[in-house]
């Protein structure tokens, strides 16, 4: 399941995605989007916010691991191995 963020952040990672996209199309949408932004009265469409959503939960997935999947951060390893 993609997560929902605010769409000020979608926006503000729509810039990294532009220009690290692993495809033109996503580069040429995310330059898009930043170009209807600067309306005032721009809203996303459904489409577009969900593909917004997708595009910056992949940017933060890891070598596609879900982003909404839960990782374990602490080492639970024997203390003594990292000495």
């Amino acid at each position: 399941m993609i997560g929902t963020r605010p769409i000020e952040e979608l926006l503000f990672h729509m810039k990294t995605i532009a220009r690290q996209a692993s495809s033109e199309w996503e580069a040429n949408f995310a330059r898009s989007v930043l170009r209807q932004a600067k309306k005032p009265t721009w809203n996303p469409s459904e489409k577009q916010l969900w593909t917004m959503q997708r595009m910056v939960s992949d940017l933060f997935s890891l070598n596609g691991v879900n982003a909404d999947a839960d990782i374990d951060l602490i080492d639970t390893g024997d203390r003594h191995d990292a000495a």
